[in-house]
């Protein structure tokens, strides 16, 4: 058993890990942000002025530009990177689009703020730049599978799945976004002359988004296509 406590202390140890670039004039304001990333498997590099050759020669996953002090702007005159991107702004500024000095008001989040909310932003953000799978792995948002151990990690810690349920997930992953339906299931894990109940695959695919804390009614993941079957979320 881990030793629960010891984990609390340290944080959990991370297999994987994605990087987030943090530009800030004044990077002490963002350490109740900063400190949540470490523990959530990120590994946070923190610059107080933007460097654009620099930031340009990093893989990134996210970048984190703190504009939320009047007059700070840390990319000021840069050109626009390609990586995705998130600022941080006056809570002010989100009531006024025109006050946000950014190209797309819609990446733009208060701070101070919402710690939460901001981590789950930051989560989805992240997740869609997610670097392309090896040959023995699948990968989607910040879900990743080692198709040769027959392992799952999501956001950096391993979720227990078994055979079935990993299955599962492989074929929706596979499918690209593609439509399977519960006889394509059933066909892919137990072969053509299965001919099983149905249901079965409601059940495998009900336990599968519990342990990767997937709500139905809000998928992040697995999406229900009602009267056909199951694809992964947009």
């Amino acid at each position: 058993m881990p030793d629960i406590q010891a984990e609390e202390l340290m944080g959990a140890y991370c297999d994987t890990t994605r990087r987030i670039v943090v530009v800030s004039a004044y990077p002490a304001r963002l350490q109740p942000l900063l400190a949540e990333l470490t523990t959530r498997c990120y590994d946070v590099l923190v610059f107080r002025h933007g460097q654009e050759a620099l930031l340009s020669s990093l893989q990134i996953d996210l970048l984190i530009a703190d504009r939320s002090v009047a007059g700070h702007d840390p990319l000021g005159g840069m050109n626009e990177l390609k990586t995705p991107a998130l600022y941080l702004v006056e809570p002010a500024a989100l009531l006024d689009a025109r006050a946000i000095p950014v190209p797309t008001a819609d990446r733009s989040e208060a701070w101070p703020g919402d710690v939460g909310a901001l981590l789950a932003r930051i989560e989805d953000l992240a997740g869609k730049s997610a670097p392309a799978a090896g040959p023995d792995e699948a990968a989607f948002k910040d879900i990743r599978m080692d198709l040769r151990r027959v392992t799952v990690q999501r956001d950096g810690r391993r979720v227990e799945l078994t055979k079935t349920e990993f299955d599962i997930l492989r074929a929706l992953l596979m499918a690209g976004g593609g439509v399977l339906s519960r006889q394509d299931l059933m066909e892919k894990l137990w072969g053509e002359g299965y001919f099983g109940g149905s249901n079965s695959i409601d059940v495998h695919i009900k336990s599968l988004r519990k342990k990767l804390g997937d709500d139905p009614k809000n998928p992040r993941y697995i999406v229900t296509v009602r009267g056909v079957g199951y694809r992964t979320a947009d």
